[in-house]
């Protein structure tokens, strides 16, 4: 496995961690855009990939999560999307 695809399954975990607060009612948003963020930057710079990229490869890594049929909550997925959402756009700081 190379250095940028452990950086994204590490970063996953992070993702799906703050999505679960979501499940409980907790407002996950400003936590979510800080995740991302500090993904975006952590595989750039560790993989050699511009940020583009990273976004990418992250935003790829949440669709596959999303295309899993264990996900049960509507609130899980619906905080899934919304990661999504932050990496196809400009949501999440530099």
């Amino acid at each position: 496995m190379s250095a940028t695809a452990l950086a994204v399954s590490h970063h996953m975990i992070l993702v799906k961690n703050v999505a679960y607060l979501s499940v409980s009612a907790v407002e996950f948003t400003d936590r979510m855009r800080q995740v991302l963020s500090n993904a975006v930057a952590h595989i750039s710079f560790s993989g050699g990939v511009n940020e583009a990229q990273a976004r990418l490869m992250l935003r790829n890594a949440v669709e596959v999560e999303l295309g899993q049929p264990r996900i049960e909550h509507p609130s899980f997925a619906q905080a899934l999307r919304c990661a999504r959402e932050m990496l196809a756009g400009e949501l999440i700081p530099a």
